[in-house]
């Protein structure tokens, strides 16, 4: 009997150290009661995640709320990294495979769907051999939240430029430009009298300083030179290689660039810079809705009111969640990059983005015509926030983009 009891106690200690010697290498399995707190059991699922700067306020939130829920891939707690990276630089780096100091990404969200593409035709071109970079089936990607690209001014000063309104939007604004007079000469082409306050008030104001992010850096650079081709030639679709290599639009669009100060790399830093330094540094600026809406009562505690302006055809951002089948990325933290991407689209998160952020909900449950007072279109109408957008233009090919781009770069950087 002895000898039984004793061959059952080596017999369940043998077990007890295979379970620990598996649970140490392979992680727990099945509903083992076993748990160590060591080795791959209890190390982290890293999810890096570069994202357009334009959703920081949310992501972090959103960040947060998700680790109060304790998510986990199997026992492995997952833990996000997020890097707010420009749209057009985070494809063109993961292309390169240059990572620097921010991380292998597992998730790619830049601000528009536009740049996935690019992603994958220059991924493609530099590895030839490597498998699609983004993933497909039940990881494809997924749109997050909406909005529209807006010029935000300085009300006192955009009532002089639109005096009775932007009927002549882009055009507009390339007159002011290209004033030599800068703001006396913008209120007296508008009909403003010299012994009139604004014209008064415009003497102080000096040239008309006006700005948007680089096209080589942000989706919200690209955009706007893409709406400032479709305003010159007055159409809102079919924009051809041959309306960008025209020369009278050339010299027009290179009027406007040329007065821009300095083109920022991140289209929620450019915002955030226009808040800080007020009219001294930009008198209107083209950022997206969702920007302008969480910016503008700060605005008012410190230079005045800031206004929305919607040019007569915009262009949406979509925001998409791309998981990446890449090289570096592993079943377990494309799976965590998955639970992330389900939370961020769960009503819940989608309401925090309207109410909060100002981005129009992906998702067709969350209302945005409501009578809640902080619903942001209706706690800034009175700033031309507005729910209708008249038009949008078409997303042009990506040889046109190309080529315009390149015009930009040829002649306009520096």
């Amino acid at each position: 009997m002895e000898s039984l009891t004793r061959l059952i106690g080596i017999g369940y200690l043998s077990v007890v150290l295979i379970l620990l010697l598996l649970t140490a290498v392979v992680g727990p399995f099945g509903d083992a009661p076993l748990q160590l707190p060591l080795g791959p059991a209890q190390t982290p699922v890293e999810v890096t995640i570069w994202y357009g700067t334009e959703k920081r306020q949310w992501l972090e939130e959103a960040a947060q709320r998700f680790a109060a829920t304790n998510p986990r891939v199997g026992r492995r707690p997952v833990q996000l990294v997020l890097r707010g990276i420009g749209s057009r630089e985070s494809v063109e780096r993961i292309a390169r495979r240059d990572f620097q100091a921010d991380g292998q990404p597992t998730v790619v969200s830049p601000a528009s769907s536009l740049w996935l593409e690019v992603l994958r035709a220059e991924w493609a071109a530099r590895n030839p051999t490597a498998a699609t970079i983004i993933a497909e089936g039940p990881d494809a990607p997924r749109l997050l939240v909406l909005t529209p690209l807006v010029v935000v001014a300085w009300e006192e000063r955009a009532s002089i430029l639109w005096k009775n309104g932007p009927d002549d939007f882009w055009h507009d604004v390339h007159a002011a430009l290209a004033n030599e007079e800068g703001w006396i000469g913008v209120a007296r082409a508008r009909g403003f009298a010299e012994d009139s306050p604004e014209y008064r008030q415009a003497r102080n104001w000096g040239f008309v300083k006006f700005g948007h992010t680089s096209p080589l850096t942000s989706n919200s650079g690209t955009q706007a030179l893409i709406l400032q081709a479709y305003g010159y030639h007055r159409k809102a679709s079919g924009l051809t290689v041959a309306d960008i290599l025209d020369p009278d639009f050339q010299q027009w669009l290179r009027d406007i660039q040329t007065a821009v100060l300095e083109f920022g790399d991140s289209t929620g830093t450019f915002m955030t810079s226009m808040v800080q330094f007020g009219p001294s540094k930009y008198d209107l600026v083209v950022v997206y809705e969702n920007l302008a809406l969480e910016n503008i009562q700060a605005a008012q505690g410190r230079w005045g009111k800031l206004r929305i302006y919607y040019p007569p055809a915009t262009m949406f951002s979509d925001h998409p969640y791309a998981i990446l089948e890449a090289p570096w990325t592993t079943p377990e933290q494309r799976q965590a990059a998955a639970q992330f991407r389900d939370f961020l689209l769960s009503r819940p998160l989608q309401e925090l983005a309207f109410k909060s952020y100002g981005f129009r909900p992906i998702d067709p449950d969350v209302p945005v015509l409501t009578n809640d007072p902080d619903n942001p279109f209706n706690k800034f109408r009175d700033s031309g926030a507005q729910v209708a957008i008249a038009q949008q233009v078409e997303t042009p090919s990506a040889e046109v983009i190309a080529t315009l781009l390149d015009f930009w770069r040829r002649q306009v950087n520096r």
